[in-house]
């Protein structure tokens, strides 16, 4: 074929191209960076249960089946002292005229009502703690009293048992180091409401129900001794509500009929003044504790009680070896022993990365820590900071911080890392180079909110001139975003709700 020119062949081209390649190690410890502390667990447990050379041990504070926990709790769980709530002792003495059934309810829903607060039992407890108390170590005991309350309200610690803890966590404290200031502590929480927390038994719990009702009743000794006198509602052999009634009331000294008002008044209370709390409670536990040191400054540890043992087993992995004879199992072992040695240090190396990021976060964020959480002292701050800093990828950081439940200590509440990081708005003067936090826009528009005359709202143009004011670099748009995110009504909305 004339005037055409065909060519056939391969063309090749030299190119340089970068590609990440991580180790075999940082794979693993990316892995189980990543996982929350319930999944951490179930992995590493599946991980020795494939590997005769792994020893994995489960968390301190996993309660196991006859643990003294519940040698300690079996008595609520078990006991018959609280079978008046179901018993059939309702009948008896109905026809007496000393049941006022309208106090009766009334006095109900004044101990039930806050079954309705959408707030755990712990935040219900600290609010009146920092409303009734001056910063300091006696406020911060009470808190920490507080915290050790179980989901029932109940205290299953003894004042040494507390102290102990209490050290152990603030590293001692020459203001708190008697058992006696600790047993003040509880009565100070006992004080609190709802009535009945912080009681160390079912007796007690109602013992200071009684204590607490402002209204005045004859019968109310009579009461405070019934609440030590329920085992005696456990009928004998045989034995009928009458006679019952009749033995108890010669034990308290009293009449049948008397007893039956006593123990009809003790029903309207609330024996487990916790529970209403219980399913607000965050559903992780806190895998990082942010200490605040006597100095100021705060330390980022990680809850060595919260995470399990992974090592490796010496013992076993001695005794395989003296008993190895053949090639195979000897390579067998060493692939064991290598696969073993690889999870463990990924293992060390994750809670370490976790330990070393949070600490980093921490210190940009100690006025944030110092104020317990409050968003309005959040300062900015961006996972790449954090990343750049220690010299990781930005991934890392994310992987780092998901699921991550933070509790700060002294102050015990509970916040997730990721809570920590917020965008950066510039002031609008631009005379001192002050950066705010997207967070403490958003509190500053609540604060305008709050403070607005009702019959006269605000509106998105004008709370974001007062914003602008303020020295935030607002549009309207995203004041009407902020709003939005803050379930805050538009201005028409809330005046036609005033």
């Amino acid at each position: 074929m004339s005037g055409l020119q065909q060519s056939t062949g391969l063309q090749q081209q030299a190119r340089q191209v970068q590609r990440l390649q991580l180790s075999q190690q940082a794979v693993q410890q990316l892995q189980f960076l990543q996982l929350p502390l319930a999944a951490l667990a179930t992995e590493l447990r599946q991980r020795a249960e494939r590997n005769p050379f792994l020893e994995y041990q489960p968390p301190k504070l996993e309660i196991a089946a006859g643990s003294p926990y519940d040698a300690v709790t079996a008595d609520l769980r078990e006991s018959t002292d609280r079978n008046y709530l179901t018993s059939g002792f309702e009948g008896y003495g109905d026809t007496q005229d000393w049941v006022d059934r309208q106090a009766e309810a009334e006095h109900r829903e004044r101990f039930f009502i806050h079954q309705t607060e959408p707030e755990t039992l712990y935040r219900h407890l600290e609010k009146q703690v920092l409303e009734g108390y001056p910063p300091g170590a006696r406020r911060d005991l009470i808190l920490f009293v507080c915290d050790a309350l179980d989901a029932d309200g109940y205290l299953r610690y003894s004042p040494y048992q507390l102290l102990c803890d209490w050290w152990e966590a603030h590293r001692g404290q020459p203001e708190i180091s008697e058992e006696q200031d600790v047993v003040a502590a509880i009565a100070e929480v006992q004080a609190l409401d709802p009535p009945g927390v912080g009681a160390r038994s079912l007796a007690e719990c109602l013992e200071l129900q009684v204590r607490a009702d402002a209204t005045y009743a004859p019968e109310r000794a009579l009461r405070l001794k019934l609440c030590h006198h329920l085992a005696l509602l456990c009928p004998d052999a045989g034995e009928n509500r009458e006679r019952i009634f009749e033995r108890l009331a010669k034990r308290l000294r009293c009449s049948p009929e008397q007893v039956a008002a006593a123990l009809a008044y003790l029903r309207t209370l609330n024996p487990f003044p916790g529970r209403s709390f219980t399913a607000e409670r965050p559903p992780d536990p806190p895998e990082v504790l942010a200490v605040r040191h006597t100095s100021g400054f705060w330390e980022a540890r990680c809850n060595e009680q919260l995470l399990p043992t992974f090592r490796l087993d010496m013992d076993a992995l001695a005794d395989a070896k003296a008993r190895t004879i053949s090639p195979d199992d000897r390579l067998a072992i060493a692939t064991f022993e290598a696969q073993a040695r690889l999870w463990t240090e990924a293992y060390q190396d994750r809670n370490e990365t976790l330990r070393r990021v949070a600490q980093l976060i921490f210190n940009h964020q100690q006025t944030f820590l110092e104020s317990g959480g409050d968003p309005a002292t959040l300062k900015p701050l961006l996972q790449k900071t954090i990343a750049e800093a220690l010299g990781y990828d930005e991934s890392t950081i994310s992987r780092a911080i998901k699921d991550k439940i933070v509790r700060i200590v002294p102050a015990r509440k509970l916040l997730p890392l990721k809570e920590f990081f917020s965008r950066a708005l510039p002031q609008t003067s631009g005379t001192t180079g002050e950066v705010f936090s997207d967070q403490q826009a958003k509190q500053a528009l609540k604060a305008l909110v709050d403070a607005e005359d009702s019959a006269h709202p605000l509106s998105d143009q004008t709370l974001t001139e007062a914003l602008q004011r303020q020295g935030f670099s607002l549009k309207r748009r995203t004041v009407a975003k902020y709003r939005e995110l803050l379930g805050i009504p538009s201005t028409r909305e809330r005046r036609r709700n005033m």
